[in-house]
């Protein structure tokens, strides 16, 4: 009798869709809606949560080539050790320099004097202009000071997040079954496909990433800005986040190339930038990032710009992997919902 029981239950929650997953598909909606009160209440840990994930993918693509390569473990962890220095130097020296620069570029905007043979509303415009960049600069300045004990937490986060993310992994994996109620390995394939999707994404733009950073590295180097090979490395950690990660490594390159090569140095890292931007989008991202994404570009800019506005920095981070997760909740619940719904009601007419 008991096992008649079960019998049916089962069949009546495959047979009607809204009994199926219906609790799990509204689980799943709370959890998301969780994280992004989360983002926006404590943007700054969950920032360092989301970028100590980036950054153990990312350093695991070192690794996991040396090992497969040379079948030596230590000359992994030895190539390992390396990227990490090689991140701790750009982001250690990258502040001191915007700092420098900054400084540097307002004292010439507030010293600057135009005894120049123009018309006097002329004058007045250059002399308005300089006023706006001394007072850009200087509430930049101001920013940069009041967020960097922000960052100092941020980064000792990530930090902390880096050295346990394989025992925070381990965690969270054994514990999966335990978010879902109607059906707990169906909702671990969910979670385990949209990691997975971020992960390839990630894997995929290590490569990307590298070879615009290589190209951008050579390019200064050619045009004389100095510190090419820190702005060259936060280059490859800005391809990361698109179209906002150049926008922001772009700033350090303006004011190097400003300081040291003047309007003609800007000019020419303007060329530069386009001519690598436009390599990465029609020769070589295409090819290496093939169909990982799927997700049109509009799309993408779109939701970086509106959630970076509404969580900040963190917002920049998520946007990305937020579209990624809608997309595969509209293929795991959605879709599959939808289908079995249509599918019943189609039986339940033939039946009639």
């Amino acid at each position: 009798m008991k096992e008649k029981n079960e019998k049916s239950k089962v069949g009546e929650s495959v047979g009607n869709p809204e009994r199926s997953v219906f609790r799990d598909t509204w689980l799943v909606l709370v959890y998301f809606v969780f994280f992004i009160f989360l983002a926006w209440k404590v943007p700054f840990v969950v920032g360092a949560l989301i970028l100590g994930y980036y950054f153990s993918v990312i350093l695991s693509v070192p690794y996991d080539y040396v090992l497969k390569k040379t079948r030596q473990r230590y000359l992994a962890v030895v190539a390992y050790v390396i990227v990490v220095l090689i991140f701790a130097y750009a982001i250690g020296s990258f502040f001191p320099i915007v700092v420098n620069q900054i400084s540097s570029v307002l004292q010439s905007a507030q010293s600057a004097q135009f005894n120049l043979a123009l018309p006097p509303w002329v004058l007045n415009y250059l002399n308005e202009f300089k006023t706006n960049i001394s007072s850009f600069l200087t509430q930049l300045l101001k920013y940069v000071a009041n967020v960097l004990p922000s960052l100092f937490t941020m980064i000792v986060l990530l930090i902390v997040t880096m050295a346990g993310i394989e025992s925070i992994r381990f965690y969270f994996k054994e514990r999966l079954n335990l978010l879902f109620v109607d059906d707990p390995g169906y909702g671990e394939q969910f979670i385990l496909h949209f990691f997975g999707a971020v992960k390839r994404y990630l894997r995929g733009q290590v490569l990307v990433s590298f070879l615009s950073a290589t190209l951008t590295t050579i390019g200064l180097y050619v045009i004389g800005v100095p510190y090419a090979m820190t702005l060259g490395i936060l280059s490859f950690i800005g391809g990361f986040f698109p179209f906002v990660g150049l926008l922001i490594t772009a700033v350090p390159m303006y004011l190097l190339a400003f300081t040291s090569q003047g309007v003609k140095g800007m000019i020419w890292l303007t060329v530069l930038l386009v001519v690598v931007n436009q390599t990465e989008s029609w020769v070589y991202g295409p090819r290496i990032q093939g169909n990982n994404l799927k997700l049109h570009w509009f799309v993408i800019l779109l939701s970086i710009f509106v959630f970076g506005s509404v969580l900040g920095f963190a917002g920049v981070l998520i946007a990305l992997p937020i579209l990624l997760f809608i997309r595969e909740y509209w293929k795991f619940y959605v879709l599959p919902l939808r289908n079995r719904k249509s599918s019943y009601q189609t039986q339940q007419g033939g039946k009639k």
